[in-house]
């Protein structure tokens, strides 16, 4: 793969030799502790990664824990981490969706031209990609010692560890030592999971297939809404093959979809779920689904299961005292329905760097006034919309009237079905969007904009 953009990595950063770089652990070595370690190690810090896994099991033995589908305007602080090597290439990129309601009458479909493009690459293939680039040991680009540690981090260990380091940061995901950090009930929406997962990557289909089932004329992906749960179908590029298409589907807790989610056991159970599903509720598209078939090579291609959104507070102490910093989904975990948490991780780890590096040129302490600042930046110009965004494709009722009229709008209005195509990249406007009011003069702009 060919990467045809200029790049706008930043340059490593060599320290002066008579002042020792600073150190920082990075404890997590998915796609966002590795994003950090290298972004901090292209800073000229002194970085030791933490996984509990080795590269190849991290890489072929481990289940893709999301898309890490980037929309747009997240590419621009991702470029700053390395070179996008994925540019160009067609399995990865889509800049069109389209969308259909079940039970409502074909015209009531549309196709969603996006004002960007989005990647959408295997993280467990992007992680490797950047793992190596990290175990890089040319001088000329690692000006610093940096070194990647297998073995179990528990909360023990993980005191040893910040004792040893200038900042400790904990990318663990989700679960495990995420439990530190204590949640934020004020920036935490739900209490509970509001959907159940389903996904699935197979193969079968061009990367250039239209879905003409639905009134389409581009490539592109599909979203599809029926009463009991969402589907999203889209390109993407495995970490084994091409031409390949990812199913995420997403089920009300309750209901008949999700104990079919729960019936899964393996890729081809998975598929075959979500093919019915399609012939159930849209057989416009089920022709064509049809055609996917599992990918022989990855019995990980897929996972079942449910994402109880929460926001952690920044920082937590071991039980010696020593600081930790919470990042990507132990920091702020949100249903993956609107494909926040890549977006969120990408903007946290850039944001923390710059900041760890103006507070090094200042002279200000990495202390746990300095992680909360970055985060609370972090917070007012990302993390609070994207959590509102994910709430409004969740169907919140705070959302009830704006989704309605976008929906509504959408079928006959190519703006409107930009501009809520928009929101996936730039979700700042789910912060102001109320009624319907709110989207018709939203609408306009994305209107104005075209003309």
């Amino acid at each position: 793969m060919t990467d045809t953009r200029q790049s706008t990595t930043r340059q490593s950063t060599v320290p002066d030799p008579s002042t020792p770089p600073p150190s920082v652990a990075v404890v997590g070595a998915g796609l966002t502790g590795v994003n950090a370690a290298l972004a901090f190690r292209n800073e000229g810090w002194r970085v030791d990664l933490y996984s509990d896994r080795a590269r190849a099991e991290l890489r072929d033995g481990l289940p893709a824990t999301g898309t890490a589908i980037l929309f747009g305007n997240s590419r621009v602080p991702d470029r700053t981490i390395t070179d996008d090597r994925y540019a160009g290439t067609p399995t990865a990129q889509f800049t069109a969706s389209s969308v259909g309601i079940a039970g409502t009458p074909p015209e009531a479909s549309f196709t969603a031209r996006f004002t960007y493009e989005a990647q959408s690459v295997d993280p467990r293939l992007r992680t490797d990609d950047r793992l190596g680039e990290f175990l890089d040991k040319n001088p000329a680009t690692a000006p610093a010692t940096s070194r990647f540690i297998v073995g179990e981090v528990t909360p023990a260990s993980l005191d040893a560890i910040a004792a040893e380091h200038d900042v400790t940061v904990v990318a663990t995901g989700k679960a495990g030592l995420a439990a530190l950090f204590e949640t934020d009930p004020d920036r935490t929406p739900y209490g509970s999971a509001q959907r159940y997962l389903l996904t699935v990557t197979a193969h079968g289909l061009p990367v250039d297939h239209v879905f003409r089932g639905r009134g389409s004329t581009v490539p592109g992906g599909l979203l599809s809404l029926h009463e009991e749960g969402e589907i999203f179908v889209g390109r993407h590029l495995h970490k084994d093959t091409d031409d390949t298409w990812v199913i995420l589907a997403w089920a009300r807790p309750g209901t008949a979809t999700e104990e079919a989610f729960r019936s899964a056991t393996d890729a081809r159970t998975a598929l075959d779920v979500l093919q019915a599903l399609h012939h159930r509720e849209f057989p416009d598209v089920a022709g064509d689904i049809d055609r996917l078939r599992p990918i022989d090579t990855d019995p990980h291609s897929w996972l079942k299961g449910a994402v109880t959104p929460r926001v952690h507070r920044p920082t937590a102490r071991t039980a010696g005292g020593h600081l930790l910093a919470a990042l990507g989904d132990t920091a702020v975990a949100v249903d993956p329905i609107a494909g926040q948490g890549a977006q969120l991780a990408t903007y946290q780890v850039a944001g923390l760097r710059d900041g760890l590096r103006t507070a090094l040129d200042e002279g200000r302490d990495w202390d746990e006034e300095l992680l909360t600042e970055i985060f609370d930046r972090h917070w007012r110009e990302h993390a609070d919309a994207g959590v509102e965004v994910t709430s409004l494709f969740l169907g919140d009722p705070l959302f009830a009237e704006v989704a309605q009229e976008f929906f509504a709008s959408a079928a006959t209005d190519p703006a409107a079905a930009s501009a809520l195509f928009s929101l996936f990249s730039d979700p700042s406007p789910a912060l102001v969007l109320r009624t319907a009011a709110d989207v018709r003069g939203f609408v306009a702009s994305f209107r104005e904009a075209a003309a």
